[in-house]
């Protein structure tokens, strides 16, 4: 039997870039062992003698069969390991997690253990309370059925105040006409129940040019007489019926109807008065009647000289003055208007109501003097309180996107935090206080939000009660250092600050003394009270010391659990454990954010590419880019210079950067606060002379419709699930993760990815739904589905037909 024939082996050209696996093995091993075979073969014998092939039947013995084969395989082993172990010399082929550290060890990058994520509880107090949540108090997320408990901490020491409990919410007072007969007023006007309340319209006077003829002056004079006389006019003298507190307004409600009353009007505004007393104007006997000498009737003016006349440009005689005193508020009215000043004096007079008769009167001083329009005997006199502002105020619903709104009771100190429950739920928003807030306004506040609400709502309920938390527990113990080193059991969890900073969770004491985290030990004294750490897969943490640094007991408190686990809807955390005395029940707020998952050898392999290529720096539009990958969570990120998203912060164009966020499942577009971060975190690396917009990227997630032929010896129903699983897998080139910002997805990519399942004989039908943007008519023409340069187009949804 003739040595089968081997194959001609080629070598292989260099791997081109991208590789998942590096490829170097020329064969498998059935060529190997064909020509091992082969080569046995032809080798000559000894002394001369011809091929052993030509002597020995080489492919058909059994022994030199099973040896070829043994040997193969080992062959085999070893250039499989060979292969995988430079594989893992490569970080772009890396497949063990370890080995891939050490590599990007090498680029200067460290990989991020998991961040904790971030939110708020709001507390519940007993009445009058203001307790202290101390650091550490722990709160849970009950499990469910597919979803473990989740613990929380308190992160700082919280100081809860009582005046920041049981808030009511609304819009902002908007100044509207009484719709009935009540008067809804910001600020106490003192009036109640049976109070009589004189209403006066205002308007200024208005200037009149001077005329140049006669008759022009007379219509003149005659204007301004008019002007001045009814600058102030009673409109009507109503009795308070009511008076109640409506979300710290006064709700004052009246015997009449006041829309007509306190009409509006352009350049007319309206104050209110309570009414002290009515005083009667002292009158006197003008005119005697009689019978003249021929019988008929007839009148005689009576003058009384040397004395006053009851109503003077400074003075006033009434018939009793007991009710006024100095410095008391006096409204004058008549048809020409009404004039408002107060009481200077108070005196008594005798004067005379009829010749040779008279009284004692009441003599009024008045700080102003009348006007011509009031100096007559018709006028009205009432003794009246301070001015008050007539003007109604609605207390409106809150709208979605409204940034100013009203709190009652107002809080002796501005919160700056503040917890609406509107439609759409608890709502969390930043707040100061509003510029147009006055103390006047006794019984509310009016704040600014630093982003609009959502939901709507009619005095809403809210709270300033607000405790920060992060996912996680804290653990304190000692540890067990041998050669120089030990392991602190995780996953240990991490925070990113403000500035998207990572800080560590671990502080490491030995005898008692803090010890310093360094990035390395090289050149460091032994002795030195310093240690590193390196990230295991797991999520624990090797720490190292110096050789001689380690003389004491070594405790530690670090902080396990965070992940994007801790990533749900607050309102699931509603458990307090533990009691906090004052504090009677607690519940989340929002949702909370901020978590990452330890880095994988995906975003290890993008993040450490990205430190290479930004050196930690912004010099060009792709360093803010690959900087951003650099903040813990970020799973995509594009800068460019151009117009932005809908909804883009700075409205423009401009300078942008956008990114995304690992999710639970898949990727989400970050929050404002996680947004925050990312821009403080690039301004601690750019030139901030810049202006920058740093924004939501957006992830649109398409569905693929598509009609498969079987193969007829297939059952096809198993065919088509085999696609579906295709085209959705997670780690698939239709994914979100493996994509990139910007790239469309193209008709030929669904289809090598439907095409490459075993059974599949053709796809009959193909369709996409489209992202942002519709396809235009050359893009439709060739099967593409554009993307904005900050959408990440992924197919996530998958109908078969």
């Amino acid at each position: 039997m003739n040595a089968p024939e081997p194959r001609e082996l080629t070598p292989r050209p260099d791997p081109p870039p991208g590789l998942p696996r590096l490829r170097r093995r020329l064969a498998d091993r059935y060529d190997f062992r064909d020509g091992l075979l082969a080569g046995i073969a032809g080798v000559t014998g000894a002394g001369g003698a011809g091929p052993l092939g030509a002597r020995l039947d080489v492919a058909g013995d059994p022994a030199v069969v099973t040896a070829a084969e043994l040997w193969s395989r080992v062959a085999d082993s070893v250039a499989a390991y060979t292969e995988l172990a430079t594989g893992e010399r490569y970080l772009g082929t890396a497949q063990d997690w370890t080995d891939l550290r050490r590599t990007i060890d090498l680029l200067g990058h460290r990989p991020t253990q998991r961040t904790a994520a971030h939110g708020w509880i709001r507390c519940t107090t007993d009445s009058g309370a203001g307790p202290l949540v101390p650091a550490g108090t722990r709160v849970q997320a009950p499990g469910t059925p597919t979803r473990a408990a989740q613990t929380f901490e308190v992160v700082t020491d919280t100081q809860l105040r009582a005046d920041w409990a049981d808030l009511t919410v609304t819009a902002v007072p908007t100044p509207q006409p009484p719709p009935g007969r009540a008067l809804r007023l910001l600020t106490d006007p003192g009036f109640g129940a049976g109070d009589r309340v004189a209403l006066v319209a205002e308007k200024p006077s208005g200037y009149v040019p001077m005329p140049s003829t006669w008759w022009g002056w007379l219509g003149w004079m005659s204007i301004v007489y008019t002007l001045f006389a009814s600058n102030l006019t009673l409109r009507a003298v109503v009795t308070v019926t009511k008076r109640s507190d409506d979300l710290g307004a006064f709700l004052v409600t009246t015997d009449r109807e006041l829309a007509g009353l306190l009409a509006p009007v352009s350049g007319t505004t309206y104050a209110a008065y309570r009414v002290r007393a009515k005083l009667s104007l002292a009158h006197r006997l003008s005119k005697l009647s009689y019978v003249n000498s021929s019988g008929a009737a007839a009148t005689a003016a009576v003058s009384y000289p040397g004395e006053a006349a009851a109503v003077g440009s400074g003075h006033l005689l009434v018939t009793d003055a007991s009710a006024a005193s100095p410095g008391m508020n006096i409204l004058v009215s008549n048809a020409y208007g009404a004039f408002v000043t107060t009481v200077e004096s108070v005196s008594g007079v005798d004067w005379s109501v009829a010749p040779g008769t008279k009284h004692h009167v009441g003599r009024i001083e008045l700080t102003d003097p009348l006007p011509p329009g009031q100096r007559n005997d018709d006028i009205e006199i009432l003794l009246v309180d301070h001015r008050v502002v007539a003007q109604h105020h609605e207390l409106p619903p809150l709208a979605p996107g409204g940034t100013r709104l009203r709190v009652h009771p107002r809080p002796a100190e501005v919160p700056t935090r503040i917890a609406v429950q509107t439609s759409a739920g608890w709502e969390l928003a930043d707040c100061s206080r509003d510029a147009g807030d006055t103390t006047d306004d006794v019984g509310g506040m009016l704040l600014v939000l630093g982003s609009g609400l959502t939901g709507t709502a009619a005095k809403a309920p809210a709270t300033a009660n607000l405790v920060p938390v992060r996912h996680g527990e804290t653990r304190r113990g000692p540890l067990t250092v041998a050669d120089g080193g030990t392991v602190v059991p995780g996953p240990v969890t991490a925070d990113v600050d403000q500035s998207g900073r990572v800080t560590d969770s671990l502080t490491v004491r030995v005898g008692g003394v803090a010890f310093d985290e360094v990035d390395s030990l090289y050149g460091r004294d032994p002795t030195a009270p310093v240690f590193t750490t390196r990230l295991a897969a797991d999520g624990r943490l090797v720490v190292r010391f110096g050789a001689d640094a380690v003389r004491g007991e070594v405790t530690a408190t670090w902080r396990v659990g965070g992940g994007l686990v801790g990533e749900l809807d607050a309102t699931r955390i509603d458990t307090l454990l533990g009691s906090v005395r004052g504090v009677r029940k607690i519940a989340g707020v929002g949702r909370t954010t901020g978590a990452a998952d330890q880095e994988d050898s995906l975003q290890m392999r993008r993040a450490a590419a990205a430190r290479v290529r930004a050196l930690d720096r912004a010099v060009s539009l792709d360093d803010l880019a690959d900087l951003a990958l650099g903040v813990p969570g970020t799973s995509h990120s594009v800068a460019w210079r151009g117009a932005g998203p809908v909804g883009c912060p700075c409205g423009g164009s401009g300078l942008h950067v956008a990114s995304l966020r690992f999710g639970d499942p898949g990727v989400r577009a970050p929050l404002p606060a996680e947004l925050t971060s990312l821009a403080g975190y690039l301004d601690a690396r750019r030139d901030t002379s810049v202006g920058l917009c740093v924004c939501a990227g957006v992830p649109s997630a398409l569905t693929a419709t598509l009609t498969v032929t079987a193969d007829p010896r297939r059952d096809p129903v198993t065919v088509r699930e085999a696609v579906g699983a295709a085209l959705l897998d997670p780690a698939g080139p239709l994914a979100p993760r493996p994509r990139d910002l910007g790239v469309p997805v193209d008709a030929s990519d669904v289809l090598a990815v439907a095409q490459a399942v075993t059974g599949v004989v053709g796809v009959v039908a193909l369709s996409v739904t489209p992202g942002v943007r519709a396809p235009s008519a050359a893009e439709a023409a060739i099967g593409r589905t554009p993307a904005e340069r900050y959408e990440l187009l992924s197919v996530t949804a998958v109908h078969l037909q």
